[in-house]
């Protein structure tokens, strides 16, 4: 098979695997590659077409099955049934922090002693309580099915279906099996080492260079990384693998071994390394690779690293169709092919020293090759990471190399192993240094690669050589200048509640209008969920929020505010005063901490107090700063009123009899068109206060057939005369409220 054929089959399979379908299109595309392969008398361009199509529909069919395997599951079918069971399971990811706690994947094998063999997400308060890598556990558990987008998709393409939840701590009743103990320790040994005498950065760094293991790194400096484009640097990748098998091979041949010996030794310690750093995308790219040089050289073939490349990218897909879902996948093969392909090109074309040309060749090839898909993900490219990577790149060669001895002689003896890698401090430090500084660098967005400038600047070229394409330059350069002026305004017209369909918890959205500028928007809470608030805004087209307001520190009021914080552009986080309360959830604290991390500024208010929203005014009229309504979390939910042209919103939390007895002393503040009831809907509102705001709307913002009976048939019974919407009938609810024309 040619280069340019392996390319079209993987082009073929990665997107029929983009595209799922029925199972028995795996069916139908098997029997298409194999007429292709096999119909010798037919024109070679008939059996490629056959083949490049039927390898799309295989791929199809195969992602397609899988998810109907999955969601015909025992799993899946605990999750619509509703109720608890024992699992007995195995870890088979490495736990992993979030800002809403730690979380892996587990292999459940029984269900209720009914043998199965699914994937579903474990969630843990943090990473020392979560079962570690290969530990088999037992548990009681809950479960609900994943959606389709957002994280809860990225681990769909994980092959897990569903999320449990744990009733109580799972039991650990077996240890990992010897090959993950062993990985485990080493890398154990490889922390212990560099984090003896090297800051704390630095130790995650060069356990980061070694073996992958990036735990300890700070968010600050993870996130300059990954701004500056040098995050691929701790990505264990083909620079790793190809020199633990210099290293391998050499020892071997240093001990006499003969050239089958040495590739045998090879292979055994790709599998460990593999196993070592954990099986992530970039790694099995660079192994599988790997494992055909090695084939080929066995069998007395040359190889192509192109092809190569191809090859492996063909086989991990037709293993896993999945990984064609996986951005760590398409951006390890995408990088890979521009240091191959356009690499060597640009390196010729550099003047200066041959190994500084080939430096900057790598890097550029690399930028232009994950381009186009940073670009559709992220919406810009960092333009400052091919100066990062010539600065970065060289210094983290010298850490890795001086990160190996260190890690091999820690096996043996630790302190000595951590001396070794104290001599990595300043390459290290230059890395993070090249990061801090080139992270704020200019970012390529889709508008500017489409501005006049860059288009007028690409015209010149392509007219030197075909001036017949000058119309086309000309149509896109005044498409590219008149599309902000034809674009709609914005849709927000007037005062709007949106109450998202989170399930059971709170995440109202309040938009507020403005002339010839975006609206203003608060969000209220984030229900319990921890991605979907954020996907569900995201799906509204939402990327900024002008405030975020933490009503009370519930978990189904917190759980989704971490991931939004972080994942937004957030102006302030605005809480309630006084300490943090006695039955605060950990998803609190790590919205705390997620705007501290972004740079949001907190702040507290009470009652009596307001703040602007655009626009609108925003009025706190609960919880008072004296703290008189005790400790207990409801009674001290944050109560808004938003008022924007005399309409007015009242957003009321959880707050329960105590919050709405104070309240009703001032009931002139309690006036609203659109009330958010109290508490889901439950039986806690004093008599009168539903009354006493006069609202035409009413929304409860509620999960369906949930366990505490929300909304109960008093407060449906209360609301009655009111236009009443419910999330758990109705999904996400939109209300506008249209201004009063006497302002009042």
């Amino acid at each position: 098979m040619s280069v340019a054929a392996a390319w079209a089959a993987v082009a073929a399979l990665w997107l029929g695997c983009l595209w799922p379908g029925p199972w028995w299109l795996a069916v139908l595309g098997t029997a298409l590659l194999g007429c292709g392969a096999a119909a010798r008398p037919w024109p070679a361009g008939l059996r490629t077409a056959l083949a490049l199509t039927g390898l799309a529909v295989l791929g199809s069919g195969s992602v397609g099955g899988r998810a109907a395997v999955v969601d015909a599951g025992e799993l899946a079918q605990l999750a619509r049934t509703g109720g608890s069971a024992r699992l007995e399971a195995v870890v088979v990811t490495e736990p992993r922090a979030s800002l809403a706690g730690a979380w892996s994947l587990i292999r459940v094998d029984t269900i209720d002693g009914r043998r199965t063999r699914e994937r579903a997400l474990l969630r843990a308060g943090d990473l020392e309580s979560t079962p570690r890598l290969g530990e088999a556990v037992e548990l009681d558990a809950t479960a609900r099915p994943l959606e389709r987008d957002g994280f809860d998709g990225y681990l769909r393409r994980l092959h897990a279906g569903t999320a449990v939840d744990q009733i109580a701590a799972p039991c650990v009743v077996a240890e990992a099996g010897w090959l993950l103990r062993s990985s485990t320790n080493v890398r154990a040994r490889v922390r212990g080492a560099a984090g003896r005498w090297l800051p704390p950065d630095h130790a995650a760094l060069l356990s980061g260079l070694v073996t992958g293991d990036t735990r300890g790194l700070s968010t600050p400096a993870e996130e300059t990384l990954t701004a500056a484009g040098l995050s691929h640097l701790v990505a264990v990748s083909g620079s790793n693998v190809a020199l633990v098998l210099a290293g391998v091979i050499g020892v071997a041949a240093l001990c006499g071994i003969g050239a089958r010996g040495r590739r045998r030794c090879a292979v055994a310690a790709l599998l460990w390394f593999t196993v070592l750093v954990r099986w992530e995308p970039s790694v099995l790219r660079a192994g599988v690779m790997a494992a055909v040089v090695l084939l080929s050289q066995a069998t007395g073939r040359g190889h192509d690293a192109r092809h190569t490349l191809a090859v492996a990218a063909l086989l991990l897909l037709l293993v896993d169709p999945l990984l064609a879902g996986q951005l760590g996948f398409a951006l390890s093969v995408l990088a890979t092919t521009g240091v191959l392909v356009l690499g060597p090109e640009l390196a010729r074309r550099v003047p200066g020293p041959r190994p500084l040309a080939l430096l900057l060749g790598a890097s550029a090839g690399a930028q232009v090759g994950v381009a186009p898909v940073l670009l559709g993900v992220e919406g810009a490219v960092p333009l400052a990471s091919l100066p990062a990577n010539l600065i970065a790149v060289p210094a983290a060669a010298v850490a890795s190399a001086i990160g190996v001895v260190a890690a091999l002689t820690a096996q043996l003896w630790e302190g000595a192993g951590a001396a070794l890698a104290v001599l990595a401090w300043p390459a290290l430090s230059v890395v993070l240094w090249a990061g801090q500084r080139f992270a704020d660098g200019p970012q390529l967005t889709v508008a500017q690669l489409l501005s006049p400038v860059v288009l007028a600047g690409c015209a010149t070229v392509i007219l030197r050589r075909r001036p017949r394409l000058a119309g086309l330059c000309v149509f896109v350069a005044v498409v590219a200048v008149a599309w902000p002026t034809l674009r709609p305004p914005a849709a927000v017209t007037a005062l709007t509640l949106t109450a998202l369909d989170v399930g059971q918890g709170d995440a109202v959205l309040v938009e507020v209008p403005a002339v010839d500028a975006e609206p203003a928007r608060m969000l209220v809470d984030g229900g319990p969920d921890p991605d979907a608030a954020l996907r569900l805004l995201r799906g509204r087209g939402v990327r900024a929020l002008d405030v975020v307001a933490v009503s009370h520190p519930h978990a189904d009021h917190t759980g989704g505010l971490p991931e939004v914080v972080a994942g937004l552009a957030v102006g302030a986080l605005v809480v309630g005063p006084g300490p943090p309360l006695p039955d605060a959830d950990a998803s609190a604290t790590a919205t705390l901490a997620a705007a501290r991390g972004s740079r949001v500024p907190i702040v507290q208010v009470a009652a009596g107090q307001t703040f602007r929203l655009g626009a609108a005014e925003v009025q706190v009229l609960s919880p008072p700063a004296d703290g008189s309504l005790g400790a207990e979390a409801n009674d001290n939910s944050l109560v808004l009123r938003v008022v924007s042209d005399g309409a007015a919103l009242l957003l009321t939390g959880d707050a329960e009899a105590a919050a709405q007895q104070r309240l009703l002393a001032r009931p002139d503040l309690l006036a609203a068109d659109v009330l958010k009831v109290p508490h889901h809907g439950g039986a806690t509102n004093v008599e009168g206060f539903l009354d006493a705001v006069g609202a035409r709307d009413a929304v409860i913002s509620v999960g369906a057939d949930n366990d505490y009976g929300h909304p109960t048939p008093e407060t449906v019974a209360a609301l009655r005369g009111l236009r009443l919407h419910r999330t758990d009938l109705d999904g996400t609810v939109t209300i506008e409220v249209a201004p009063d024309p006497l302002g009042g």
